[in-house]
């Protein structure tokens, strides 16, 4: 039984013929269809990190929409707080403001002891630099917030916002320059805002405080191409605007957002209270002796206005808070370039909120630069 059995294994191993021929086919066709699902999953591994890439940048897209909206918003809520009897000054309202800003993120307080305690911030050259990277967006959001604050003395709220927009073209140079890649499509939204920047200039202010003499101008209000005071200070704005998204950009792949935007908040409320402290001394060192408290007093004497505290909350929480937080978030998904060109959606809200809640409406030199602008922003996206 033994021997019969082992001459039997014999004979079927060796002298079978269909035996010996299927042997290596079956190895061929198992090694085969082993590599054919291999490559098919890599592909489906690709599809879905495909998939998943450009889900999660339509998620960034929506949110700096929104964005864009809250920020319409924060001009029309300001040109509402300056229509006031006594109406608090730049350095006052940027003040008042920031700190209203600061105790908005009370709420977020438990979130951001989590990450600072975390272990990417166990070592103290993490957390300083944190604290650098704060520092540094609230200088630049300073040079653009406050900036607009005293710009939108002179010029209507859908006029500064319109020019606000012109980051559009520096954020791609600043990109580039730095090495990143910027699509052709980001260039030609960028050549059409400039045009747009074009029109919009060559068309007067309709607030009379920017042409009141020819001093205030860069050329005469005859000119082809005419910026007022305000429109220059706004556009200074728009400089250290676009130097603020490219820093987010970078500085939001290393740091979390809520953390990064509450001390940034925290670090802008100490730099306004200091632009603050110094309109005050200055009044009073330069005012009589029996009007010098009178003189200080000028900065905000409506201060116990209440409709002038919700107005300055709703700003500080909505466009301020809110909107910081959402747009790092934003830009952790959509490149610099992107990101500015999709908050050119900004003064489309402003015109309408503009139009509807101040009254004020922009001539159609303004619309037609104005829609140039929004052009370009959906160009730059595609």
């Amino acid at each position: 039984m033994s021997s019969s059995t082992t001459r039997h294994e014999g004979v079927s191993k060796e002298s079978d013929p269909l035996l010996c021929n299927t042997s290596p086919s079956i190895t061929i066709t198992a090694t085969t269809e082993n590599v054919y699902n291999t490559e098919n999953n890599d592909l489906e591994i690709g599809e879905a990190k495909t998939s998943s890439l450009n889900s999660t940048q339509m998620i960034g897209r929506v949110t700096l929409a929104f964005v864009a909206f809250l920020y319409g918003t924060l001009n029309v809520s300001l040109r509402m707080l300056y229509a006031l009897p006594n109406p608090p000054s730049a350095s006052a309202l940027s003040t008042t403001r920031g700190w209203l800003a600061a105790f908005a993120f009370l709420p977020f307080a438990p979130r951001v002891k989590q990450e600072i305690t975390s272990d990417q911030y166990s070592k103290q050259s993490t957390r300083r630099a944190l604290h650098l990277a704060a520092l540094e967006l609230a200088l630049w959001n300073f040079g653009a917030q406050g900036l607009l604050n005293v710009g939108l003395l002179f010029t209507d709220a859908a006029r500064a916002a319109f020019f606000t927009q012109t980051s559009v073209v520096m954020t791609p140079l600043l990109s580039y320059f730095s090495g990143g890649d910027v699509r052709k499509s980001v260039w030609l939204g960028c050549f059409i805002a400039l045009m747009g920047l074009i029109i919009l200039s060559s068309s007067n202010s309709l607030d009379d405080d920017v042409v009141e003499d020819e001093t205030t101008a860069v050329a005469s209000s005859s000119s082809w191409f005419y910026l007022g005071t305000g429109d220059i200070i706004v556009l200074a704005g728009a400089a250290s605007w676009s130097m603020y998204i490219f820093r987010v950009s970078s500085l939001s792949q290393y740091h979390p957002e809520v953390s990064l935007q509450a001390f940034k908040t925290i670090y802008l409320a100490c730099i306004y209270t200091t632009w603050f402290i110094c309109s005050a001394a200055i009044r009073y060192a330069t005012t009589d002796d029996n009007d010098k408290w009178a003189s200080v007093l000028d900065l905000w004497r409506g201060y116990n206005d209440w409709k002038a505290w919700l107005i300055l909350f709703y700003s500080a929480a909505g466009p301020g808070t809110i909107a910081d937080i959402l747009q790092q978030g934003g830009q952790k998904y959509v490149s610099a370039s992107e990101a500015n060109v999709i908050l050119c959606g900004e003064p489309v809200f402003t015109a309408l909120l503009s139009r509807f809640v101040l009254h004020e409406i922009a001539s159609k030199m303004e619309y037609l630069g104005g829609s140039l602008i929004i052009l370009a922003a959906i160009l730059a996206s595609i």
